[in-house]
C-alpha cells in the first residue's frame, strides 16, 4: 500500500537491470537528492508514463453511469431489508460513479436522503434533498421528496438539544480544540506552552517538558501538514466486497440464487474511502463526490474546494496513476504541491545556510556522520525518525530558538528539515523512488500547465467543477527550473519512510441488529506532522497520542450548534493530534513517542529489528536496555508456558523449555510450544469468524475447547488466555448472557492489566467494555465501580468529549437516576 503496486515495482526493476555496472555505481554513490532525481529523470521516457497509465487502468477512477445504476439498486436492496447504514453507503458509491449531468446523481442523492431520514440524520437528509433538486430530480417524483423535507424541518424545529442521533451530533457538531501548544524558546514560554525544542549530539532535535506535568495533561497539539487516505480499510476490504458482489451478480445473471445468509454491505465491508472525507478524514455518511472522478469524496463543499485548490486539481486526472504509485508517493507530491515554489525555495535556502554554518563548527572527524543519522553502517545509534539535518554541537543537550520551529507559518520549514536518510535506502529502492517521482512529474506535465503555487495560472477563483487542468487555458509553462518540484517530492518521499505517521481509528461494523458489534483498529490514513515528527522513540513511551478526525470549526466556535450544516462551516482544520503525558513528567524530561514497536507487544529482538529496518537506528531506550540485560545471577527468567508435569512455569533453555522447579525434569520442545500456540490461534480466528457471521453458539463451543487446552499448556499470564476470554465474553454478550460475559471479560481485563500496565489505553478500553456489560446485566454496583476506574484511565488518553467518556457519563447518569 505504501510502496508502488507490484506491477510498477517490476517495471522499475527492469529499468534498473538494464543499467550497466558503471551507471549503477554512479547512481549508488550519489547522495544529493537533486542529482538522484536528475538521474531518475534521465532514465524515464514517455513509454514509462504510458506503462504507469496502463497499470492505472486496473484501478478505475472514471465515472460510469451503468455502475451507478447497479450500486443504487444494491442500495435499494439494503433499504428494503431495513439496513439503512449499508443503503446509505451504497447510494454514496452510486453518487460517486454518476456523471454530474446524469439523472442517476439526483436519484442517488434522493435515495440516500431516505436512508439518512431513517437513521435520524435530519440535517444531512435536508442537504441531500437540496442536492437532488439541484441536479434535476424528476419533477413527477418531487412531491415525496418535498414531503420528506418538511418532515425533517419539523423534526429539527421540535427537537430539544441532544435528541438528534448521537452519530449525527458527533459527525456534524464542532468541538473547539484548545489552542495548539507552540514549541518555543524556554525563555519566552507561557504557562500554556510548556514544551521546548532542544539539540543534543546523540538525540538530535528533541522535545522536552519545560515544567513538571501530571499524567493525562495535554502537552501539545499538532496539525497534519498533509495526509492521504488509505482505501479499503473496512472490517473486510472494499475491493474484497466488490469482488464478492460482482461474482454474486454473475451467478444471479446465470439463473442462480443469492447466497443465503449474505447481507449486502454487512460486517463493516465498506472501505475507508466510503466512510471518510478524503481531505480532513472526518467520518461522514453523506459525502460530496468529486465531479471529475469516482474516487475522491468530501464531508462538504468547503473541504471539496480546499482540496481542489491544494492538490486535487492536479491529482484528479492522475488519480489511477497516483494510486498505482503508492500512498507515500502521493503524500510526498501532495506536500510539495501544498507548499508551493516560494516556500520550497525559502526552505532550501534556509536549509543550505544551516548546513554550511554547522559544518564549519563541527570537527572534521565527525563530519562524515552529520546529516546521515540512521544511515546503514554509519551511526545506527543516532536519533530516530524525527530528526533534522542540522549538525549538532558536540556537547550536552541544549535549548534552541531555531526559527524553523514555533509558528504554524513555519510548518513546512519543519517538514522540509526532517532527515531524508538517503544512505539508509538501498540503491535499488532509491532508484525505484527516483523513477516513480520522475514518471509522475512527466505525467503532471502532460496533464496541463504548472500548478498556480508553482508558477502556473491563478486558479484561486476556480470552482471544483471536474474540469481537469489540461482543459484550462495555458496560463503557464513547465520551465526547466521547475524540476525542483520533482526533486522536492523525492525528498519528501525519502523522508516519509521514517517520518510518516499512521492515523489509527476504531472501526465498528455496520450491523445494527445484533447485540454486540465487532470492532477493530484500522489505519485510515498516512500523514506528516511538523511537530510530532520531532519526538524521539521509546518502546515504553511517556506520552499518549490521540488523533482528531473531526477538526471542524463553526462561525461561532465558542458555542457550536448541535447540528451544523456543511454550508455554515467557515473553516476545516483537518487532522490534528493531541499528545498527553501518560505518566508524571519532571521539568527537563524528554517527551518520548512510540513509533509502533512497543515493549508490551513485542520482544526486544523483534522491536530492534523492525526499528532498524524502517527507521534506521538501533533503539537504546530504557525498555530495550533492560530487556537486553542478562538476568541477575540466581534469578529465573520464566516464560508464560506451563510445565506438563508440575504446572510450574517453564524457562527457556537450549532448544527446549525446562521447568523452573528444582528436581522437576519436565520440559517441552520449542516446536511443541509453537505448534500449540499456532493451533490455539487458529481456533480463536475461526471462532471470531463465526461471531462475525452471528453464530455465537458455534463459536462458544470452539472457545470452550480452546480454553480447556490453553489451561493445560499456558499460565494465566499468557496474553492468549486474555484473548480467548475476550472472545468468549463477546459470544455470551451476543446471546444476551450479560453476567457470564462480564465474568469472562473480567479475566481478560486482568490479562490486559498485566500486559499493558495500569494506566494503559488498552486497559481503559477493556474496562469500558466491562462497564457496558455490567450495565446491560443490571449490575449497578459493579458497573459504577468499573466506570470510575475506566474514566480514570481513559482520561489519561482521551478528551472529555470523547465517545467513551461521554457514554460512561450517560450510563452513570442513568444508573443514579434509577436509584432515586
Amino acid at each position: 500500500m505504501d510502496l508502488p503496486c507490484p506491477d510498477w515495482i517490476k517495471h522499475a526493476e527492469q529499468i534498473w537491470d538494464r543499467l550497466d555496472a558503471v551507471q549503477k555505481n554512479k547512481f549508488s554513490a550519489q547522495l544529493d537528492i537533486d542529482e538522484i532525481f536528475d538521474f531518475g529523470q534521465s532514465h524515464t521516457t514517455p513509454d514509462d508514463v504510458r506503462v504507469l497509465c496502463g497499470i492505472g487502468k486496473t484501478i478505475p477512477v472514471q465515472k460510469c453511469s451503468q455502475r451507478a445504476v447497479k450500486l443504487r439498486e444494491r442500495g435499494n436492496d439494503s433499504f428494503k431489508a431495513k439496513d439503512y447504514t449499508s443503503a446509505a453507503l451504497h447510494y454514496t458509491q452510486g453518487a460517486c460513479q454518476a456523471p454530474g449531468d446524469s439523472e442517476q446523481l439526483a436519484l442517488c442523492y434522493a435515495n440516500r436522503s431516505a436512508a439518512l431520514f431513517h437513521l435520524r440524520r435530519y440535517q444531512e437528509c435536508l442537504e441531500d434533498i437540496g442536492r437532488a433538486l439541484a441536479h434535476g430530480y424528476p419533477s413527477h417524483l418531487q412531491p415525496k421528496l418535498l414531503s420528506r423535507r418538511a418532515q425533517c424541518q419539523s423534526f429539527i424545529h421540535t427537537q430539544q438539544p441532544g435528541q438528534e442521533g448521537t452519530a449525527t451530533a458527533l459527525h456534524a457538531a464542532s468541538r473547539t480544540p484548545t489552542p495548539a501548544t507552540v514549541v518555543s524558546h524556554p525563555h519566552s514560554h507561557s504557562p500554556a506552552t510548556g514544551v521546548s525544542l532542544h539539540f543534543g549530539p546523540e538525540k538530535g532535535r528533541h522535545l522536552v517538558a519545560v515544567e513538571g506535568r501530571r499524567a493525562g495533561e495535554v502537552l501539545l497539539e499538532d496539525q497534519a501538514f498533509s495526509c492521504v487516505l488509505i482505501p479499503g480499510q473496512g472490517l473486510r476490504g472494499g475491493q474484497e466486497q466488490q469482488q464478492e458482489e460482482e461474482e454474486e451478480e454473475e451467478e444471479v445473471g446465470r439463473g442462480g440464487r443469492k447466497r443465503a445468509g449474505v447481507k449486502s454491505g454487512a460486517k463493516g465491508a465498506f472501505g475507508t474511502e466510503e466512510r471518510c472525507c478524503h481531505r480532513c478524514l472526518c467520518p461522514t455518511f453523506s459525502p460530496v463526490p468529486c465531479p471529475g472522478c469516482s474516487y475522491a469524496r468530501y464531508c462538504g463543499q468547503l473541504c471539496q474546494e480546499q482540496a481542489w485548490q491544494e492538490h486535487h486539481r492536479w491529482e484528479c486526472p492522475l488519480g489511477a496513476e497516483l494510486r498505482a504509485a503508492g500512498v507515500l508517493a502521493q503524500l510526498a507530491l501532495r506536500v510539495a504541491l501544498k507548499a508551493g515554489l516560494q516556500e520550497v525555495q525559502r526552505a532550501r535556502g534556509t536549509h543550505g545556510k544551516a548546513r554550511s554554518l554547522s559544518e564549519q563548527e563541527v570537527p572534521e572527524d565527525r563530519k562524515s556522520n552529520i546529516g546521515r543519522g540512521k544511515a546503514s553502517g554509519l551511526d545506527t545509534t543516532s536519533p530516530p525518525g524525527g530528526q533534522t539535518e542540522s549538525a549538532l554541537p558536540h556537547n550536552a543537550s541544549m535549548p534552541t530558538s531555531d526559527p524553523c520551529v514555533g509558528s504554524h507559518g513555519n510548518a513546512y520549514q519543519r517538514v522540509y528539515s526532517l532527515l531524508p536518510h538517503v544512505e539508509g535506502h538501498a540503491p535499488s529502492l532509491r532508484f525505484l523512488y527516483a523513477v516513480t517521482i520522475a514518471t509522475l512529474y512527466q505525467a503532471l506535465q502532460q496533464a496541463g500547465p504548472p500548478p498556480s503555487s508553482w508558477g502556473g495560472g491563478d486558479y484561486v477563483n476556480d470552482s471544483c467543477d471536474g474540469q481537469s487542468p489540461c482543459e484550462d487555458a495555458m496560463c503557464g509553462t513547465w520551465k526547466p527550473e521547475l524540476s525542483i518540484l520533482g526533486a522536492t517530492t523525492l525528498r519528501h518521499l525519502l523522508q516519509l519512510r521514517a517520518n510518516a505517521q499512521a492515523i489509527i481509528t476504531e472501526r465498528v461494523s455496520d450491523e445494527c441488529d445484533v447485540a454486540v458489534q465487532a470492532s477493530r483498529e484500522v489505519r485510515v490514513a498516512t500523514a506528516i506532522f511538523p511537530t510530532l515528527s520531532l519526538m524521539n522513540h521509546a518502546c515504553r513511551p511517556n506520552t499518549s497520542v490521540t488523533f482528531d478526525l473531526c477538526g471542524r470549526r463553526s462561525p461561532d466556535a465558542s458555542s457550536p450548534p448541535l447540528v451544523l450544516s456543511s454550508d455554515s462551516v467557515t473553516s476545516v482544520t483537518g487532522v490534528s493530534v493531541t499528545v498527553r503525558a501518560s505518566k508524571d513528567l519532571t521539568a527537563g524530561e524528554e517527551l518520548l513517542h512510540c513509533y509502533g514497536p512497543h515493549c508490551s507487544r513485542m520482544e526486544v529482538q523483534e522491536r530492534q529489528c523492525l526499528l532498524l529496518e524502517q527507521y534506521m537506528f538501533t533503539c537504546q531506550c530504557e525498555a530495550c536496555l533492560q530487556d537486553l540485560q542478562s538476568p541477575a545471577e540466581g534469578s529465573i527468567a520464566s516464560t508464560h508456558y506451563k510445565c506438563p508435569k508440575c504446572a510450574k512455569p517453564l524457562q527457556a533453555g537450549a532448544g527446549v523449555y525446562v521447568c523452573v522447579r528444582k528436581g522437576c525434569s519436565g520440559q517441552v520442545s520449542r516446536g511443541q510450544v509453537e505448534g500449540t500456540l499456532q493451533a490455539l490461534r487458529a481456533v480463536l480466528d475461526e471462532a471470531l469468524e463465526l461471531l462475525d457471521m452471528d453464530r455465537p453458539d458455534d463459536a462458544l463451543k470452539l472457545l470452550h475447547e480452546a480454553m480447556s487446552r490453553a489451561r493445560r499448556h499456558l499460565l494465566d499470564t499468557h496474553k492468549l488466555q486474555g484473548q480467548l476470554c475476550d472472545a468468549t465474553a463477546r459470544a455470551y454478550a451476543s446471546m444476551g448472557r450479560w453476567c457470564e460475559a462480564a465474568n469472562q471479560l473480567s479475566s481478560s481485563v486482568e490479562c490486559v492489566r498485566r500486559q499493558f500496565g495500569e494506566g494503559s489505553l488498552e486497559l481503559g478500553q477493556q474496562l469500558f467494555k466491562l462497564a457496558q456489560l455490567h450495565f446491560n446485566g443490571g449490575q449497578a454496583g459493579q458497573s459504577l465501580c468499573v466506570m470510575a476506574e475506566a474514566r480514570q484511565v481513559l482520561s489519561l488518553h482521551r478528551h472529555t468529549h470523547s465517545q467513551e467518556l461521554q457514554e460512561l457519563q450517560a450510563m452513570e447518569d442513568c444508573l443514579r437516576a434509577a436509584s432515586f
